[in-house]
This record gives structure tokens, C-alpha cells and sequence, in this order.
């Protein structure tokens, strides 16, 4: 049973809605078996019948009623108020006055006051509650609202059958049919279970027991446990797995905590308690819980309502935000989420809205970054960089920050896109090549990659504004884990055909390592600044024989190399002493706009007019 008040007061009905059948069962067995002398009998038997009946009435009415209000929960005030016609019809069954008869076929059945009365307060539930449904129809789903009014519907038309024909008792199966209606349609606590894990509820019966909660007023915690692998892309068997350990740990949660599991995402259990003893007890419980593959690290978060969060939307967002973005960008075995985590969910919020609406508008900026070919000394080349700015000032948004969270909303695709015909609208205008412009390089995330429809849309921008395909080399960035190499292979397979070529971005961190290396043919390798700078670093000389072992390989491999994060002029000279071919960094030139990086071109043009370049790297 979900952990509901409808829910409750549904179980509640279905029991009465037994006893009156069990009632009616006495009832006729009193009349038909024993005869007039056994009239206090039958009146007990009687009574309780219609008492039943009533009380029936009345649940279903509040049930009804818990359906409609806006916080799931009935107050006493409304409850007591809602009861007024069955304790009437109660009372008046007792003492009122009833009369018995037999029909001309000799079936039993009784008129009177009293009687009469019963079945006003029994119409009056049924017709009132469809009254109250149909007006506030609004605040119920489609898929509850029929069910009820069928129901009702049914019960009304079987209780005036049986008021207009004397002898035919026909309302508990009414009340029957309401029943199975309701279970089959909305109570089946099946429903709310999910199909692929032992023991968890799904995430709608999560967020109907919330709006409960939160409506009470009262404090309660909402813990999490959070699973996460080394990436977001699992196999079958991972899947597996992961719904074994949550099954586990639903299991072990109700049995030591007596706490019922939800799931509000693919990797996440969460649960309800009150009781901050059992918060310390179900973290313990967690920790100490260890699964055999080893292969998915826990966390356990606890989010305090209200002193946290007042509002269940912001609650969920705040749950969503911790099991999506904050475990995986920081792994914390315990976390208790406070004022710094909602400043992050907010923050991230901002700049998901910020992203949303610069797509609709193509508000991206496109920024150059100039490239050294060590080999002649020349600016041939540079990276194409997008950057957001925040709306009504001259701040930007670092891409470290916007680009992740693009990703996961799927917009990532079409900010590639509006980037990619801001950089060949701008070399047709400028005409680039006219500076000594070889290439431009532009970043391709690993969620265009493995779109089937990415080499057509890239041709047709080309064509559109006549750039030769070799004038572009695509850098595949690896902020998404790319799986699904053979749509990969022929993208690159189609316009590598066309002449451009490709580079491996951020060697070094993330996902670009060796295996990426092997699986297609780069035309060039960049290596991470992060990477560069530890090589570099002075305090730990041995880390150059990783540099050297990194050029090394590289070019043995028929690679060619440039190095990113090139700060200092002894930087670049000891890049370019090992052998390293291009030089991009701050020390030559930030990432700066169309307007700067023409200037900046065009100052660069003139020094080798003029013969004032002295060597390749300064």
C-alpha cells in the first residue's frame, strides 16, 4: 500500500464495503430462516447493514475529497463536518422508526422514516462527491477523474434501482464494482512499483507522498543514496548490477529501518523519515553496505524540510541536481545538503536558462584563439572557441561551465551547429586566407560525432559559404563519452573524404587517452594545458620523462602535436626543444573576438613584411 492518505482511506472502504457484504449475508439468513418472534435480531442485523452501508458512503466521499484538495490531506474539521449525514442516518436507524414487509413474490424489505431517511444521506454522499469531482475536475488527472465518476455513476443507478424496487438488495455490489474500478485503475499499489527493481516505488508515488508531506508543515528529512559508475554509459550488466545493489538496499531499509524505497532517478533511492534517530541509523546501515562488483561508489545525502526547502518542486530539483550533476562532479561518501549545495542548484539553474535562451535567440559569441606553427614562425592557424555572455552585462560565462550542462540538457548539437556557421560566415566575410590562414579549427562534441545526420549538415554549411573542407580540422572534444563508434567512424570516414582533417582535443585528461588514439587516424594530437603544466612543473622534475615519452610516442605514431596552456616564453621554448610542432596559449595570444583577432592578423602580417621576425617563437 502506498504510503498515502487516499491510499489509506481506499483500504479503509474496501474493508467496509467486506463487512457490509458480510452484513447483508446476516441480514437476509435473520429474515429468511427465522421468523417474526426473532425481531430484536433482526433490527441488530438490520441496523448494522445500513450503518455500514453509510459509512461506506462517507469514506468514499472523503476518499473522493482527498482527491481534490490541493495538499492530498483531509483535516479533522472537514472530516467531522463530512460525517454530520451518517451519524445522522446511524442514529435515526436505532431509534427511528422501521417497518417490515413482504413482497407478492415474498422477498423481505423495509420502509419507514428512518429508512427513508438512510438512503437521502446515502444519495446525498454519491451525488454531492460526483458533483464535487465534475466541478473540480481541474485538479485531477484525466486518468483519476473517470474512474470515480464511473464508479459513482454505477453506484448511484444500482442505489435507486434498489430503492424503487422493494426486495432487491443491489448496493454492496455498487459498492463492489466502485471498488475493483478504483484498484484497477488507480489503487493498484502495483502501479507505483518498479518493474525492474525489487521493493522500490517508482518516482510518481515518490512525488504524491511529497506533496503529502510537505503539505503537514511538519519537518521530516529526505534521504538518498546515490550510485555512481565510472561513467553514465552502462552496459546491460552494469544495469543489472546497479538494480541488484538497490534492491538490496530497499530491502535492507525496510527491514532495519522500516522505511519504504522510492526512486526518483536511474541511480538513486531515496526515502522518508521523521525520525533524525533513524537518519544516523540508515546511514550506518549504508556504509557499511558493500556491493561485490565494486564497480559503483555510494553516496548518502540527507536534505532537511523545511529548514532547507519549503517547496516541493525546488525539493526535487534539489535531488535531481545532487544525483545528476553534484555526486558526479565531486564524490563525497556523506553529504548533508545545506545552503552551499541549493547556491550551486540555483547557480547551475541560471546558466541552464541562460543557455536556453542564447540557443533560441543564436546569442554565441565566437572568439579565435591564434595558433604558432613552430616551423615557420607563422599564426597559420587558430581555434574557434564559443562563449556565452550573461544577459545585460559584459560578463562571460566560462564554457567549463555552460558546455556540461548544454550537454545534459541536449542542446549541446545545436550550439555546434550555430557555432559552426558563425566560423565559415566569418571566414568568407573576412576572407582569412588573404592573411595566410591555412586552417581554422573547430571544436565537434562527442554528442555531434555520433549523430548519423552530422557530415550532411557540415557539408551544406561548408558549400553554403564556399570553404574547402580542408580548411577545417575538427577537434573531437571529449566532455561526452563517445559510444557509438561506428556512426563515429563514419562521420569522420565521409569527411575526411572531403578533405577535412581531425584532432584529438585535451590529450592528457577525460576520456582522450591512447584507446581513442587507435580506434580512428588523427591528423593531430593536442595535449591538455593540465597535463602540459604538470609536466612542466619545475618542483617535480621527473615529470618530464613523461613529456618525453608522451612526444615520443605520439610522433613515432605519425602524429603531429601541439601543446595548449603555453604561459611563458621558457615555456615555449622547452615545448619547442622537444620536439612539440604548434604552440597555443596565453604567452602569444588569448582567445580574443573577430574584430581583435583580424587586428591581431593584420599586425602580424606586417612584422614578417617587414622582416621584423626574429625567430619562431617569440
Amino acid at each position: 500500500m502506498l504510503q498515502l492518505s487516499s491510499a489509506r482511506i481506499f483500504v479503509i472502504f474496501v474493508v467496509m464495503a467486506y463487512i457490509n457484504i458480510v452484513g447483508e449475508i446476516l441480514e437476509c439468513l435473520v429474515f429468511v430462516y427465522l421468523d417474526s418472534t426473532f425481531l430484536t435480531l433482526r433490527r441488530a442485523t438490520q441496523n448494522f447493514y445500513v450503518s455500514t452501508l453509510l459509512v461506506a458512503a462517507y469514506l468514499m466521499a472523503v476518499y473522493a475529497y482527498s482527491k481534490l484538495t490541493l495538499n492530498r490531506l483531509i483535516s479533522k474539521r472537514i472530516a467531522c463536518l463530512m460525517a454530520i449525514p451518517m451519524v445522522s442516518g446511524v442514529v435515526l436507524m436505532l431509534f427511528g422508526n422501521v417497518r417490515y414487509a413482504r413482497t407478492p413474490d415474498g422477498m423481505y424489505y423495509n420502509y419507514g422514516p428512518a429508512i427513508n431517511h438512510c438512503y437521502f444521506m446515502g444519495f446525498l454522499y454519491i451525488f454531492a462527491t460526483l458533483i464535487g469531482i465534475i466541478i473540480y475536475r481541474g485538479r485531477i488527472k484525466k486518468e483519476e477523474f473517470r474512474p470515480i465518476v464511473t464508479g459513482l455513476l454505477v453506484w448511484a443507478a444500482l442505489s435507486l434501482f434498489q430503492f424503487f424496487n422493494h426486495g432487491i438488495q443491489v448496493s454492496s455490489i455498487a459498492m463492489m464494482l466502485m471498488s475493483l474500478i478504483l484498484f484497477l485503475s488507480m489503487e493498484n499499489p502495483r502501479e507505483y512499483y518498479e518493474k525492474s527493481i525489487q521493493n522500490v516505488l517508482n518516482r510518481d508515488a515518490f512525488i504524491m507522498m511529497l506533496v503529502e508531506k510537505f503539505s503537514t508543515g511538519k519537518s521530516f528529512f529526505i534521504l538518498s543514496v546515490i550510485l555512481t559508475g565510472k561513467s553514465n554509459v552502462l552496459t546491460w550488466a552494469d544495469r543489472q548490477e546497479l538494480r541488484n545493489i538497490q534492491s538490496e538496499i530497499a530491502r535492507l531499509a525496510q527491514s532495519y529501518v522500516g522505511t519504504v524505497a522510492y526512486t526518483s532517478g536511474w541511480n538513486t533511492l531515496d526515502f522518508v523519515v521523521s525520525d533524525p534517530r533513524k537518519v544516523e541509523a540508515f546511514m550506518n546501515l549504508v556504509n557499511s553496505f558493500k556491493d561485490t562488483g565494486n564497480m559503483f561508489k555510494t553516496t548518502f545525502s540527507v536534505l532537511e524540510v523545511p529548514k532547507y526547502t519549503n517547496n516541493i518542486d525546488e525539493a526535487i530539483q534539489i535531488l535531481d541536481y545532487v544525483s545528476n550533476d553534484y555526486v558526479f562532479s565531486q564524490y563525497i561518501p556523506n553529504l548533508v545538503i545545506d545552503d552551499s549545495v541549493v547556491d550551486k542548484m540555483i547557480f547551475r539553474n541560471s546558466i541552464e536558462d541562460i543557455v536556453r535562451q542564447a540557443v533560441k535567440l543564436k546569442a554565441f559569441d565566437v572568439y579565435y584563439q591564434p595558433i604558432l606553427c613552430v616551423a615557420d614562425g607563422t599564426f597559420s592557424s587558430a581555434e574557434a572557441l564559443v562563449r556565452l555572455r550573461r544577459p545585460q552585462t559584459e560578463n562571460y560565462i566560462s564554457p567549463e561551465d555552460f558546455i556540461p550542462i548544454a550537454e545534459k540538457c541536449g542542446l549541446i548539437q545545436e550550439i555546434d551547429d550555430l557555432v559552426f556557421e558563425k566560423v565559415c560566415s566569418f571566414i568568407s566575410r573576412a576572407n582569412l586566407p588573404s592573411y595566410g590562414i591555412k586552417v581554422v579549427e573547430v571544436n565537434l562534441s562527442g554528442n555531434e560525432v555520433v549523430d548519423a545526420q552530422t557530415h550532411d549538415r557540415l557539408r551544406h554549411k561548408m558549400e553554403k559559404y564556399h570553404i574547402p573542407p580542408n580548411f577545417i580540422n575538427f577537434e573531437i572534444t571529449e566532455t561526452s563519452y563517445i559510444n557509438n563508434d561506428e556512426v563515429f567512424k563514419e562521420n569522420v570516414r565521409k569527411l575526411k573524404d572531403l578533405g577535412s582533417t581531425f584532432s584529438m582535443d585535451d590529450f592528457g585528461s577525460g576520456y582522450s587517452n591512447l584507446l581513442e588514439i587507435l580506434k580512428m587516424d588523427y591528423f593531430l594530437v593536442k595535449m591538455d594545458k593540465e597535463f602540459v603544466w604538470n609536466c612542466l612543473d619545475p618542483d617535480k622534475p621527473e615529470n618530464m620523462r613523461m613529456l618525453d615519452y608522451t612526444i615520443n610516442f605520439l610522433k613515432d605514431f605519425g602524429l603531429h602535436i601541439l601543446a595548449e596552456g603555453v604561459e611563458t616564453l621558457d615555456q615555449a621554448k622547452l615545448l619547442i626543444d622537444k620536439g612539440v610542432e604548434y604552440l597555443q596559449g596565453f604567452y602569444y595570444s588569448r582567445p580574443i573576438s573577430e574584430e581583435a583577432y583580424l587586428e591581431f592578423l593584420k599586425d602580424q602580417k606586417g612584422l614578417f613584411d617587414n622582416g621584423k621576425k626574429e625567430n619562431s617563437y617569440e
